[in-house]
Formats: structure tokens, C-alpha cells, sequence
């Protein structure tokens, strides 16, 4: 048997360990059922200190003698039956294993995530390139799955995902990959297709599988999918290129109906063409006022009252996939309409705070800051007119910017925080737990407010492993003098265990679904 064993036994005895260390401690030795070791770890740590050992001279002699016949039989019980060193890297192994599974697949569906997919995409490109084959990616997603969210709550979206990745594995062939990159988007990974028309077998094979009829709880569940189809190295040879020529033949098959695929090298002069109808389409909506603001109450878990609002826009189109500003900002990406929504957001934020702070004069609006309005020199300046032209304080406007922006360190949006934050402004990031990011661009600069990802903290909320990955962030969040949002709640299980790991703020369908921002204040009084 080790000394370094028996001294952390020790340590756990003087009571000197960390929490964590304990905690290990006891699980070790829950694992190699040792029961007597838990129930003196119990006692001994009421008396921690030499002074109560000198208080009391008789219970500390009985207390030395009970530690040296513990170890002495421990020592005896491993020398007759299982090394130690054995167990120790067993333990590391699995502990080890366990961090791969969860920095690189989805903890929902146990498919390869984003961060995965890249690095294995990265491999195929090299290997394929070696011997001069060809394959393909598939990138899809569900039709009417926010219906089926909204309708029937996020446990049967979360079990309808789930299926779906059961029938796209069941529907594609040996040795080929299917990944979820986050939400109900997919891909999938087809190697060695030198065959067109076997890329198409697969395609349609897919789009059947996932259009048949879902049961759950005793009600049926219908979506479907559509397909966008890049190769390699047709399409391109970089990794990011490939997924987003994908992505766009995606756009295109969509706007054709539902149930469709296209091939990229089909539909690319077609890109341009729809990137124009884009446009045109958004400057009609806003023409046509088919934007609606809608606030989202944001409650204060200790004392259960509203403290805030949580901006945003809905489309009102006939395509339901559409309404929610998160299903369709991707499509403003390098778009001119990306600046001109985002400021029309940002003033119906300032207007909407001057009303409601008439109503309760500590009252916090976020509002989502687009990539398309901070990359304005101008941005910083242009928020300062509106706070003075609204009379409302920049201290209750609260910023709220996406991580999926921190994904590389680019110090324009690190000199934008900066000044934001230099001129009174509060800070929040969005998407905590959902998106990789650079830390290193958070160093020095003060985040009020961290937001946890929706479809991230419902998933890790199901799991003991998830459960501490949530309370890890919550301390993060306040050793950085930070609170911690959760949004998409829709119990009171949920409330009382994030209230209870020290989450500060919640909002979800649990207290409201999002209101129309003109009838909020009506609410509120």
C-alpha cells in the first residue's frame, strides 16, 4: 500500500482536505465498500483542532488508536485482494474517459457535438485528400420543431431529438457520421461517394425516416426535414467552407417546400439570388411593420418577483420556423437589414424602460446586441444618444452579447466591451454551457451577467454529471462578481434547485411565455 494513499487518508481524518477532496474520499471508498471509513470520517471531523484533542486527552487517544486500526486494516485489506495503484488508475481512467464523452458529445442525443465533428471533419479532409476520394456533408434540420417545443413543452422536443438520431443513424450506411451540432440542426458525414446517385439513396432514405410519425404520451408528433448537400473537394477544401456551402443549400432547399435536398453545386447561382430576396424581404417587413417586440419577464429566484425584462423580436410571417428572432438572425449575417433591426430593437428597448420605470423605478431591460450594430465605430456614441434623447439610466439598460462571438479573439469587440463598460453600461453573455469561447477575452473586463444557454441547461439538468457542470458556472459566475441567468424554466423542480446552487435570475414558460412588449406594462401594475 502507498504512502501517499495512506497520508491522504490522513488528511481526510485531520479534517484539512477540501470539500472536493472529501467528497472523493468518501466515493472512493463507497466504491471499494468501505463503510467503516465513512462512518469515522463522520466522527472525526467534529474535532479538527489540537486544542479539543488537548481539551480532551482520552477521547483524542481513543481517536489516534481508532485512525492507526483503520489503516491498519485497510492496509491489510488491499495487500490480500486488490492493488491500490490498480484502483487509483482505474478511477483516473474513468474519470478521464468521462470528460472526453463530455467535451465532445452531445449529452441529449450522445451523437458527436460541434466542437467533434470539427475535428473529425479536419481528419477526413486530410485523409481524403491523401487518397485522392471524395465524400460528402449533409447538413438538415426539423421542420416545426419550435412548434413542437412551444405546444408540447421541451421534453418532448428533447425526446423527439433523440429519435430523430436514432432514424438518421439507422438510415445511413456503415462507417459513415452523424453529428448534432446544437438545437435541431444536424450533420452528417457520408465517406467515399464517388457516386452521385448514392448521395441521393441516402438523402431521400433520411427525409423518409425522419417524416414518419413519432409517438409520445400517448399523442402523435410529425416533423420533417430538408437537406443541403456539400462536397468535398468539389465545394471546398476547408472545413468552415464546407458547412456553410451546406448550410446555404439547406436555405435554398427550404425555400422550395418542405422535404426536399439540394446539391450546393446545383443551387450556388441561386445563393446570390436569394441573399437579394433576403433583403428585399426584411426591408418589406419592416415597411409593413411585420416585426413585433416581445418582453419576457425576468424573475428574481430568493424573493420570486419580477426584476426585468428580456427583449426580442418576432417575426409575424406565415412560417411558423421563422417568428423567433433566434431562428432567423442567422440569415441577417453580413446582411445591411443586421444593422438596421438591431438599432430598431435597441430603441424599442430605450422607449419601453422610460414606460415601465414609471411603474417600478429599478426595472431592467436586456436587449440582444447584434454583430452588425456593435462592429459600428460609431456604436458606443450612438447608444449614449438614445439613453439621453429616452431620459432613462444607462445602469438599467443591460447589453446582452451572444459567446458565439468569442469563438477567436478579436479585439474590436473586446474595445466595444471595454467602452460600454467604462461608460456605465451593464454587460450580459449569452449562451453559457452552448458555446465554446476564448477566455482570455473576458480577462479585465467587468460581465455583470452571465446566461446560460437554453437547450444546454435543460439537457445538463437531467444528469447528476450536468447537474455539477451547472454548479460550477453558477461559482464561476460569482467569483467574478457576476449573477447567473436560467432561461427556459418550466418547473418548480427547476426553480428550487437553481435557487438552492445560488442562480440568481430565472425566466421561462414556468412564470410566462414572452409578452407583447405594449401590453406588459398593463401586467405590471
Amino acid at each position: 500500500m502507498s504512502a501517499k494513499f495512506l497520508t491522504d487518508i490522513s488528511i481526510c481524518f485531520s479534517g484539512k482536505a477540501r470539500d472536493v477532496r472529501n467528497n472523493n474520499m468518501i466515493e472512493f471508498a463507497q466504491n471499494t465498500t468501505l463503510e467503516p471509513l465513512l462512518d469515522h470520517l463522520k466522527f472525526d471531523r467534529r474535532m479538527t483542532s489540537p486544542q479539543k484533542f488537548e481539551s480532551f486527552p482520552d477521547i483524542a487517544a481513543n481517536e489516534k488508536s481508532s485512525v492507526k486500526r483503520l489503516l491498519s486494516e485497510l492496509q491489510h485489506k488491499f495487500s490480500d485482494s486488490v492493488d491500490v495503484a490498480y484502483l487509483i488508475e482505474s478511477e483516473v481512467s474513468s474519470r478521464t474517459a468521462d470528460l472526453y464523452r463530455r467535451a465532445n458529445y452531445d449529452s441529449l442525443t450522445h451523437l458527436p457535438n460541434r466542437a467533434h465533428l470539427h475535428d473529425i471533419l479536419e481528419n477526413m479532409i486530410q485523409g481524403t485528400e491523401h487518397k485522392g476520394s471524395v465524400f460528402s456533408l449533409l447538413f438538415l434540420d426539423l421542420d416545426g420543431f419550435k412548434a413542437v417545443n412551444d405546444t408540447q413543452g421541451h421534453h418532448i422536443g428533447d425526446e423527439l431529438l433523440r429519435h430523430v438520431s436514432g432514424r438518421l443513424i439507422s438510415s445511413v450506411r456503415e462507417g459513415d457520421i452523424v453529428s448534432r451540432l446544437g438545437g435541431d440542426e444536424f450533420v452528417v458525414l457520408l465517406a467515399e461517394t464517388e457516386n452521385r446517385t448514392e448521395v441521393e439513396d441516402v438523402c431521400q432514405r433520411i427525409i423518409n425516416e425522419v417524416s414518419r410519425p413519432y409517438w409520445f404520451e400517448g399523442q402523435e408528433v410529425r416533423t420533417s426535414t430538408s437537406i443541403g448537400v456539400s462536397m468535398f473537394p468539389q465545394d471546398s477544401k476547408l472545413a468552415s467552407e464546407l458547412i456553410e456551402t451546406a448550410d446555404e443549400a439547406l436555405y435554398v432547399s427550404k425555400s422550395k417546400g418542405k422535404r426536399t435536398f439540394r446539391f450546393y453545386n446545383d443551387v450556388k447561382q441561386e445563393v446570390p439570388a436569394h441573399k437579394h430576396i433576403i433583403q428585399a424581404r426584411f426591408d418589406a417587413a419592416v415597411l409593413n411593420s411585420e416585426f413585433a417586440t416581445y418582453v419576457e419577464p425576468q424573475i428574481d429566484l430568493k424573493e420570486n418577483r419580477v426584476v426585468g425584462g428580456h427583449l426580442s423580436i418576432e417575426w409575424q410571417t406565415a412560417d411558423e420556423n421563422q417568428q423567433s428572432l433566434e431562428s432567423w438572425q442567422h440569415l441577417l449575417a453580413g446582411n445591411p437589414a443586421e444593422s438596421s433591426i438591431s438599432l430598431w430593437l435597441l430603441d424599442s428597448a430605450c422607449f419601453y424602460l422610460k414606460q415601465w420605470l414609471k411603474v417600478d423605478a429599478e426595472f431592467v431591460v436586456t436587449v440582444p446586441i447584434m454583430e452588425g450594430l456593435w462592429r459600428q465605430e460609431d456604436f458606443a456614441e450612438l447608444l449614449n444618444q438614445r439613453v439621453k434623447q429616452y431620459g432613462i439610466p444607462s445602469s438599467q439598460l443591460q447589453l446582452a452579447f451572444s459567446l458565439k462571438s468569442f469563438d477567436v479573439f478579436d479585439q474590436g469587440l473586446r474595445d466595444c466591451l471595454q467602452q460600454l463598460s467604462d461608460q456605465g453600461y451593464q454587460l450580459t453573455l449569452t449562451g453559457l454551457g452552448g458555446q465554446s469561447f476564448n477566455f482570455s477575452m473576458l480577462v479585465g473586463l467587468n460581465i455583470q451577467e452571465f446566461k446560460f444557454d437554453e437547450v444546454w441547461l435543460h439537457e445538463q439538468l437531467e444528469t447528476r454529471s450536468g447537474q455539477q457542470w451547472i454548479k460550477a458556472l453558477i461559482q464561476m459566475a460569482k467569483s467574478l462578481d457576476a449573477c447567473m441567468i436560467a432561461t427556459g424554466i418550466i418547473s418548480e423542480s427547476q426553480v428550487q434547485n437553481l435557487t438552492e446552487w445560488g442562480c440568481t435570475l430565472g425566466q421561462g414558460a414556468y412564470w410566462s411565455a414572452p409578452i407583447e412588449a405594449a401590453e406588459f406594462k398593463q401586467l405590471m401594475i
